[in-house]
This record gives C-alpha cells, structure tokens and sequence, in this order.
C-alpha cells in the first residue's frame, strides 16, 4: 500500500510537471493602446505562465524579442515602444509550449485609413451563442482588406462566462489590426475592463488627421462626473481637424425600453460636442441600427454585432435620420483630414429567427461628415461607394 501510495504520488507530479510544460494561450493574441510609436499585445494564458511577443516590421528590420508581465485570471501583456510612426509590423507570441501565426498591426500616423465600427457582440443562451450570430459579424469585418483599428462600442459579452467564446469569434479580425474597447454594462467593472484591455474606460488617442475620445457611460461612471466631463472639454480641445466619441449607452434613440435614450448623458455631453467640433458619436445599447443629426454633430447608433435585437418606437428623438431593426451590420469609416466618409454594412436580416445573409458589396446608406447637401447617399444597385465621386 505504502508503495502504491508513491507511485502515485510520482505519477501525480508528473502530471502536473507535463500540464505546467503545455500551458500555453486561452484566448488572443490581441493589440490595444496603439499610438505613433507604441502598442500592448496581450493575451491569456493558462495559468500564471509569462511569454513574450517576438516582432519586426514588415518590410523589413531586426526582429525583436519582449517579455510579457502577468495580471490576475492569467492575462498576459507586452508593451511595444520604440516603433516607427505609419509602419506595419508582424508579431508572434510564445507562451508555454504554443507559438501563435503571424500576426500584424500598423503603428498611427497616416492621415488617411479606414477603421471599423460595431458593438453590441453578446450571445443570448439559450436561445443563440455568439458563434451563432456575432461569428456572421465577425467573418465579414475580417474580409476587409485594411482598416487601421476596430472600435467596439461596447457589450462584448453578456457575463464573464463569454470572454472565451467572444476572442475565439473575432480572432481572425484581430489578428490584423487594432482593438479600441468601449466599457459596455455587461463588460464587468472598470478594473476587469482594464485588465483584460490594458486601457482605462475612458480615455483618447490621436490617428493621423483624427481625435478619438472613448467614455465611459454606465452608472459607475456618475460618482465623478463632474471631473469626467472636465477632462472630456480639455480633450476635445485637440487642434486636429476631424474628431469622434464613442461610448456604450446612446444619448439619442427609439429604443422602446428607454424612450429618447440616455437624456442625462445627453444633458451632461451634447451640447461639449457641438461646441468643440465633434463629427460624430458612436454608440450601442440600442441592438439596431439607427442615426440622428443633432447640432452639427452625427450620432450613431450601431448596436448590430449579434445581441438580440430591440424593436424601435414609432416616436423618434429629435435630430432622426435613420433606422433598420434586425439587421446584424457594422459601419465602415473612411477617415481623412477633409472628411469622414461612413457606410452601413449589413451583413444579415434576422426574420423570425431565420437569418438571411446580405450580399457582399452591399451598403445600406452612405453618410459623409462634415455634413452638406452631398452627405448622404442611400444603397443604390451596383453603387456603393458614392461619396467617392464627390471628393
């Protein structure tokens, strides 16, 4: 007995020595807080074991070797500095005994590239997961050829029991470019957001010709609102030409469960917009597509990513431009120092629970910031990219 009692004891360590040696990535890699000449990979790994990011530019340059530090839950970041402005670099990650594909991100600094927009991505068990519908999202954004970074507006997941499923989903899109996070309501707290993102929940950053400034709107974010809102007027102040917002809960919609949207977002932040230039605002909450234009500055509602879908009231806000219920889409944002010139990207109709696929090349409608006579363009067969004709 005593003899058996040792060998498996032995066997047991054993085991435990070949688990530690295979730990390797749960979910990611994934890059956030890209500026002109730095950026975060991160990703989780099982257990509390490290890695590094291995990583060059891509037309060429000595490879480099950076270790990652450990936070809580295994997720795992490597700071990237010293990068060259508007340059593509590929990377790798090595974690235990698993090395990723090749991956890439392009470092700020052109004046002109196209980002994406979408939000909104949780699953509703058990009736649909996030493989079933956000996946039809998710394949469509990784077709597109280059975009500089992928803003999500928040509502990645619908608890903490999703964040496998989510990365697992939008994987290919990520391996391409760079994440910008939105603090949803289902996102968990700020600290979790920031663990995962390695970003505060609000913050800004500045690509070539553009201002970006992300919020955070849910409830937590009122116990300093009134500090909030000041930095919000300092940032805003940035001298470049075009600006947007993005943040989770909409200051103007149809959303039948809260009639108007988020008025006391909309009575604190509106009017800072207006008066500091902001072309546009991106937003989710809503599970729809909608647009309102209100002082100058184009508010986006663009809650498509593959949550279940909110029917809109008959009644509208003020400033009503657009809508398109049970539509799973994303918006394309083509960014130069003139323009921003945005397209509504369907990519399925959700009828009864039967989802049918869009066409690719489709655009529901075509909108160019700042606005004019020429600003917006609905899908015309054939024509999808209008506002080129006018620049």
């Amino acid at each position: 007995m005593k003899r058996y009692c040792t060998l498996l004891a032995t066997a047991t360590a054993g085991l435990l020595l070949i688990q530690a040696a295979s730990a390797g990535i749960v979910w990611g890699p994934y890059v956030t807080n890209t500026t002109s000449n730095s950026t975060v990979v991160s990703w989780k790994a099982t257990g509390d074991t490290g890695g590094w990011v291995e990583y060059a530019a891509v037309e060429g340059g000595e490879t480099n070797r950076i270790p990652s530090s450990g936070t809580e839950g295994g997720i795992q970041h490597a700071h990237l500095s010293d990068l060259s402005p508007a340059t593509t670099y590929r990377y790798r990650v090595v974690s235990g005994n698993e090395t990723t594909g090749d991956c890439r991100f392009r470092t700020f600094g052109d004046l002109e590239f196209t980002c994406i927009i979408y939000g909104d991505t949780r699953g509703q068990k058990p009736l649909f997961t996030q493989a079933d519908r956000h996946r039809l999202v998710a394949e469509r954004i990784a077709e597109e050829e280059e975009f500089l970074f992928l803003l999500h507006t928040g509502d990645f997941v619908c608890d903490d029991s999703e964040w496998d499923e989510f990365f697992s989903v939008v994987g290919e899109a990520l391996n391409k470019t760079t994440l910008v996070p939105v603090a949803g309501n289902h996102d968990g707290t700020a600290e979790a957001f920031s663990r995962i993102f390695a970003v505060p929940t609000d913050y800004s950053f500045d690509a070539g010709s553009l201002h970006v400034t992300v919020l955070d709107s849910n409830d937590r974010a009122w116990a300093d609102m009134a500090n909030r809102t000041a930095w919000l007027k300092e940032d805003l102040r940035s001298p470049l030409p075009r600006k947007i917002v993005a943040f989770h809960h909409p200051p103007f919609s149809a959303d039948r469960k809260r009639p108007g949207g988020d008025l006391g977002i909309r009575a604190e932040w509106a009017e800072i917009f207006s008066e500091n230039g902001v072309d546009a605002v991106f937003s989710a909450h809503t599970h729809a597509y909608e647009r309102y234009s209100v002082n100058g500055t184009e508010y986006f509602v663009i809650g498509c990513g593959g949550a279940p879908f909110y029917p809109l009231a008959d009644e509208k806000p003020e400033g009503y431009r657009m809508g398109c219920e049970g539509t799973l889409g994303y918006l394309r944002a083509r960014v130069s120092p003139e323009s921003i010139i945005i397209e509504m990207i369907p990519v399925a109709k959700v009828i009864d629970d039967e989802v049918v696929l869009y066409p690719r090349g489709f655009v529901i409608e075509t909108v160019r910031l700042p606005a004019g006579w020429w600003s917006v363009f609905p899908s015309v067969a054939g024509v999808t990219r209008l506002p080129e004709l006018w620049r």
